[in-house]
């Protein structure tokens, strides 16, 4: 077995690809794979990230602690040393080098090989497509897929083992293509705050071929100065207590910090009784809200800011909006009154937003498209639920006009 501080050959034999491994694979792209986002929504450039497999727990690592060019990628312990920490430097084009800190090189696919189970190295920076990578995002783990060969960094083999190597496969989005961002040498709180997004479909960030379906933590940003950060975690399907269960909220409390927020927004999902695996009683609700968001955050030094669930299209007989999940909008009050934390209500925003406007109105914030109107709705839609661009644009404004009347830094910080 070759460990951190000993020779590898530069290419590494090419075994068949595992039956588990396919399988594996299949299904993971059968569930969807994970879509992109903008930068800045679970990562910066410049920042330096250990980057942990989401498949093995282990962390990408320049064999040997090498200088040399050549050297390959593989996956060790964690230690933090610096043959384990990269950045990612804009290549412009959508795309990322991803240099290594303890040599300068970037990661290139040996010999611009388009193969399944090429090598992955360090190389000097050359400009070509093979040192390229488009980052894709889910707001909580990354995906690498390089420019040259469209294919995506890959535990070859489904590894788990320590110094084995990393590939490129066809990508699949599966676990073993999956990489958790985790800064080290982060900067104490100066000023230029984050904003970490805990939140459901309502919120998330869309890759562009679902347009014009969007968020509004996708908007977001334009409400506030080019100091501030948004890092958009919101994912669809999940509740409160999904969120946790699945890791995703460890995943926020890894890197924030001091100075930063946390904006937590669920409801629509918790509500699902029918669905087992998201379903959360509002008074499991608000334990999770408490226990471990709003006390997650605060033990980071970071401040939790809840948010009343969006509302529906959800209209009487007079045109006159209904409170969506009022039950659950009921727990963020009484943990406002029971402990002070600071609240956004989106609920009474967002209503009598629609109520100005009107349910015939309102078919231009939600996802009411016609057949043919857009290629990712060849059929039409009408949801009542999820927004479209000009929706996410006017929710996204209703929350930083929320946080701008907060007694708290963050206000400084709208635009």
């Amino acid at each position: 077995m070759r460990t951190p501080d000993s020779p590898g050959p530069l290419t590494a034999g090419i075994t068949r690809r595992s039956l588990f491994g396919l399988a594996a694979g299949a299904a993971a792209a059968t569930g969807g794979l994970l879509t992109a986002s903008p930068a800045h929504a679970a990562f910066r450039t410049g920042t330096w990230y250990v980057l942990q497999s989401r498949h093995s727990g282990l962390v990408l690592d320049v064999e040997g602690r090498s200088t040399s060019a050549g050297a390959m990628l593989v996956q060790w312990d964690r230690g933090d040393a610096a043959n384990q920490q990269f950045r990612f430097v804009d290549a412009g084009g959508g795309y990322h080098r991803i240099e290594a800190r303890h040599s300068g090189l970037v990661l290139d696919v040996y010999a611009k090989s388009t193969a399944n189970g090429a090598d992955v190295v360090q190389w000097s920076e050359t400009g070509g497509a093979n040192q390229q990578w488009q980052i894709v995002d889910d707001g909580t783990y990354l995906r690498f897929v390089n420019r040259n060969s469209g294919k995506a960094l890959d535990l070859w083999e489904w590894s788990t083992t320590p110094g084995d190597r990393v590939s490129q496969y066809d990508s699949t989005g599966a676990a073993n293509q999956q990489w958790r961002p985790i800064p080290v040498d982060e900067p104490p709180a100066d000023g230029t705050p984050t904003l970490y997004i805990a939140s459901d479909s309502t919120a998330q960030t869309y890759d562009a071929g679902r347009y014009p379906q969007m968020g509004w933590g996708q908007k977001l940003a334009g409400y506030f100065d080019a100091s501030t950060t948004v890092a958009n975690h919101a994912i669809g399907g999940r509740s409160s207590r999904s969120f946790v269960e699945q890791g995703r909220l460890d995943a926020i409390l890894d890197v924030i910090g001091p100075g930063d927020y946390l904006l937590v927004q669920f409801g629509h999902n918790d509500a699902g009784a029918g669905n087992p695996e998201r379903y959360t009683s509002p008074a499991d609700y608000k334990r999770y809200l408490r226990d471990d968001y709003m006390a997650g955050a605060t033990a980071r030094g970071a401040t939790p800011i809840l948010l009343t669930p969006v509302s529906r299209r959800d209209h009487d007989s007079d045109g006159r909006f209904r409170v969506s999940f009022p039950d659950y909008v009921d727990k963020v009050y009484e943990l406002v009154d029971e402990t002070g934390v600071a609240m956004i209500d989106l609920s009474a925003r967002s209503r009598a937003y629609l109520d100005s406007i009107g349910p015939e109105a309102a078919k231009d914030v939600f996802l009411h498209l016609d057949p043919g109107q857009y290629p990712a709705f060849p059929d039409g839609v009408m949801d009542d639920t999820h927004f479209q661009e000009y929706g996410a644009d006017q929710m996204a404004r209703l929350v930083a006009e929320g946080a701008a009347v907060l007694p708290l830094p963050i206000a400084d910080h709208v635009r």
